[in-house]
């Protein structure tokens, strides 16, 4: 199922206002939210040029948030209609696009969309001919034909399917490589490089032979001093470290006195539900916080939740606008349009902004090595950000290629990314493998490309675990001697894997088309178990301590289950929305599930 899409809307949309049988208008769309926010409309209908009916604001896209969020009709059952009730029925293209509809979908019913939205998935075929679509507060199913003729024009072209897709940072549908606009949200997804001026080209140019130098400088004079303290013997770099720590922890397990406690067992998710929340209509992503607190990032401000009573402890505007919540280390990052806020979580206080200055996709982190990397697909590039100060500390590019997934190890001495390249006939997917903590400019970038679309990446213990579009799963060795050779094993897993997690003694494939989820051994990439789900799995996450995976499933069968990965027993969770997404929280004791249909918060113990 897909998350409702909102269209840019123009500030000067006009709606006529009838309130109990009073008609009022043209008024202008701001007119209109003052009015509704002071409370002076009771019980408003609209209508605007083009459209002969008046409607509940609800139905309207420029005014939907305003009210409350319909709930989905039941699928059509029998005879779709052919056309529109007569009021309705001469509909004018722009009144239609910003009406909100309910559509026919190949997993259930999903929206409210937009009217440009729906003709958009009617022209590129990625919403079938066939389908109907109800109109928000008017009962019954209508051929979505009928209502949007564009459509049919193109209804006998020969659509290929692309080999590969990235995801549209707006509107978060698929879109095909090479394209330079979204066609289901109309959005410019594909930006050149930015002219630089002398002084800033200048700049660049002294930055880049400073990151370049100090290495060097640094690796020189560190070498004359470890040579020097000891007696002229200089490590080589692939000497092994001494496992100091390793074998202390290993003889304090083995050799622990008999009366001394045992340390405290690691706490889990028992699948059950301790809260449920609502929260407000323009919410996009949820997380649970530590002291028990959900933050909630809102169009329009970042609040703290307290989820017993359902009153938002605290709020910030400073925030505003975030699409997606991070945790990285003891700060929240929250992601925006073109920066992200890293903030503290108890009082929202904005820490330090960090500017990448284009849209980012929900990225990877390594706490423990002060990283963070966040791909870009409108700037064709992945950030590095410092956590420790908060700061960008590189920007790598990869020829014109376009990002996509992308995974961290712990240590943060390896970054992979799936990237697709635009230009037609050229290599397929591939992986790009870089050092996140190298200069690009003072490192060799190394590619491996793959005869398959790249679904998804994951980083364990020097090697990546590749989802293919092929329904296979590959590993790649990341160091020594086999470093980015053909895939040393490969292995068949559900069919169409979006989502892959490397816990430690797991590997756990998510898979839409096979409604499954798949575990394999890491270490030959065998299938462990297999899941069958009944529906197409949507979000997957894996707890910090490795040892439990939720699972969200879609449409028909919507559901949250709690698997435990060394047994592969799943726990259906007793939750009644259908979810959108799922986050443990720090302990691996709690989790939050996010409902961005029903604009409700399940927090899980």
């Amino acid at each position: 199922m897909h998350a409702p899409f909102w269209a840019p809307v123009s500030p000067n949309a006009e709606f006529f206002v009838s309130e109990q049988g009073n008609i009022r208008g043209p008024l202008r769309l701001e007119a209109i939210r003052r009015e509704i926010g002071s409370g002076s409309l009771k019980d408003p209908l609209f209508r605007m040029e083009g459209c002969k009916r008046f409607l509940p604001g609800a139905a309207w896209d420029p005014l939907s948030d305003l009210f409350s969020s319909p709930s989905p009709p039941d699928p059509p059952e029998g005879v779709v209609a052919e056309a529109l009730p007569r009021d309705l029925a001469k509909l004018e293209p722009q009144a239609r696009d910003k009406l909100l509809w309910f559509v026919e979908d190949t997993d259930g019913v999903m929206g409210p969309v937009t009217g440009a939205f729906v003709a958009r998935g009617l022209m590129t075929g990625r919403i079938p001919m066939s389908s109907g679509v109800s109109l928000v507060s008017v009962p019954g199913w209508i051929r979505g034909t009928a209502v949007f003729p564009a459509a049919l024009e193109g209804a006998t072209a020969i659509r290929k399917r692309p080999l590969s897709t990235f995801t549209c940072p707006y509107c978060l549908e698929p879109v095909m490589v090479g394209s330079t606009s979204c066609l289901m949200c109309g959005e410019f997804v594909g930006i050149a490089e930015p002219r630089l001026g002398v002084s800033r080209a200048s700049g660049l140019v002294l930055g880049g032979l400073a990151l370049v130098l100090a290495p060097l400088l640094g690796g020189a004079l560190s070498v004359r001093g470890e040579g020097r303290s000891a007696g002229g013997a200089i490590p080589t770099a692939n000497a092994a470290p001494a496992p100091a720590s390793a074998s202390a922890s290993a003889s304090t397990s083995a050799e622990r006195a008999p009366d001394e406690p045992a340390p405290p067992a690691q706490r889990r998710l028992e699948g059950k539900v301790a809260a449920q929340i609502d929260v407000a209509v323009d919410a996009e992503a949820v997380m649970l916080l530590p002291q028990g607190h959900v933050a909630v990032a809102r169009r329009t401000a970042f609040d703290v939740v307290d989820p017993k009573s359902g009153v938002v402890v605290t709020s910030s505007r400073e925030a505003q606008g975030a699409r997606v919540i991070e945790r990285v280390g003891g700060a929240l990052y929250a992601l925006g349009q073109t920066r992200i806020g890293a903030l503290e979580p108890e009082s929202l206080r904005v820490l330090r902004w960090i500017e990448p200055r284009a849209p980012l996709l929900p990225g990877a982190a390594a706490p423990s090595a002060g990283l963070a990397v966040f791909p870009s697909a409108v700037d064709r590039s992945v950030v590095v950000v410092g956590t420790e100060h908060h700061v960008e500390i590189a920007r790598f590019r990869f020829g014109g290629a376009i990002p996509s997934a992308v995974a961290l190890d712990a240590e943060g001495a390896f970054a992979v990314v799936a990237v697709a390249d635009p230009r037609p006939r050229a290599y397929p997917d591939a992986i790009e493998v870089f050092a996140p903590r190298v200069a690009p400019s003072a490192q060799l970038v190394r590619r491996l490309s793959l005869v398959d679309p790249v679904a998804a990446v994951a980083v364990r213990s020097g090697f990546a675990f590749v989802a293919l579009g092929s329904s296979r799963l590959a590993r790649v060795a990341l160091e020594g001697k086999g470093l980015l050779a053909a895939p040393d094993v490969s292995r068949e897993t559900c069919a169409d894997p979006v989502f892959v997690r490397a816990a430690p003694r797991t590997l756990v494939v998510g898979c839409r088309a096979g409604r499954a989820l798949s575990l394999h051994a890491p270490a030959t990439l065998a299938q462990d178990t297999r899941l069958e789900l009944g529906s197409p799995v949507i979000a997957l996450e894996v707890s910090p301590s490795g040892d439990q995976a939720l699972v969200v499933t879609g449409a028909p069968s919507p559901a949250v289950y709690v698997v435990d990965l060394a047994t592969g027993e799943p726990v259906r969770v007793d939750v009644t929305d259908q979810v959108t997404s799922v986050r443990f929280g720090k302990d691996a004791g709690s989790a939050a599930a996010f409902s961005a249909r029903a604009r409700r918060v399940w927090v899980l113990r």
